[in-house]
């Protein structure tokens, strides 16, 4: 969740080095509060160390209350594009607010200037 401190992570379930990497999970974020935004960041691990590739930062009026559903450009990767789904859940089981789960699946398909 953008600005919270909230971070989930992933690795792609790719094998060998590919531009078309999958993730294909699902994560629920609890709290999430209507208004929040969401940030996805794309890493590309070296052998060094990984090193941010581009952002994503999904503003709230096309979370809450519907939902999102959707390829999004990646800022710093002119032709990657990032395929999420999010889809409120209903009040928190673990609040007596009216804080809403947000599950997400993630996808992202990176491809180069040489790809199709």
């Amino acid at each position: 969740v953008y600005g919270k401190g909230v971070k989930v992570e992933t690795k792609p379930m790719t094998e060998g080095d590919t531009l078309n990497p999958f993730w294909g999970e699902t994560h629920t974020l609890d709290p999430y509060c209507p208004g929040d935004s969401l940030e996805f960041t794309v890493y590309d691990k070296g052998l060094i160390g990984a090193k941010t590739e581009g952002k994503v930062l999904l503003p709230p009026e096309l979370i809450y209350p519907h939902g999102f559903s959707g390829m999004l450009h990646v800022s710093g990767l002119s032709q990657a594009l990032l395929h999420v789904i999010v889809r409120p859940l209903g009040p928190s089981a673990t609040s007596g607010e009216s804080k809403a789960k947000k599950k997400k699946k993630l996808k992202v398909g990176k491809k180069s200037k040489g790809c199709c």
